[in-house]
């Protein structure tokens, strides 16, 4: 039996890192997992692109050898939908991933922490994304499409 998950590649790694640097230098210690999702996944009767999660202890534990102290968060994004998408979608999907992260440098347990959009989306990706305010409607039709070739 084959894994769901699947590590990304390096390319992805790459991209990822260039947003982080340049949108969330507040995630620079924070250890973030990324795997592709083999399974397409639906929610309210639409395809999840992407999703992220705060890692458990469980996880924390499983992983600090691969990191100091474990991950972090795990992104997980839809293999057919990067497969399937031109880089500036990319980088808005995982832009707006990583918008679901909060860092708080008081905790006295973890700093990091999620947070819900602030409306469908993100103030700050509706100013990034102007040119295309319904991005994540077409991915997710292209997405859908595909899915149902059965590519």
């Amino acid at each position: 039996m084959s894994s769901r998950f699947e590590a990304v590649n390096q390319e992805v790694y790459d991209m990822f890192r260039e947003i982080k640097a340049e949108h969330f230098p507040e995630l620079r210690n924070a250890g973030i997992l990324i795997l592709f999702d083999k399974k397409k996944r639906q929610s309210g009767g639409k395809v999840v692109l992407g999703r992220i999660q705060k890692a458990n202890e469980l996880v924390k534990k499983l992983t600090d050898h691969e990191i100091e102290d474990g991950y972090d968060y795990i992104v997980y994004l839809d293999k057919k939908a990067w497969e399937h998408s031109a880089d500036e979608d990319r980088v808005r999907l995982l832009r707006h991933e990583l918008r679901h992260t909060f860092v708080d440098f008081d905790s006295r347990t973890t700093p990091y922490k999620l947070q819900g959009h602030t409306i469908e989306d993100f103030y700050e990706e509706i100013e990034l994304n102007q040119d295309d305010p319904r991005w994540k409607e077409r991915m997710a039709e292209v997405v859908a499409s595909v899915y149902e070739a059965g590519d």
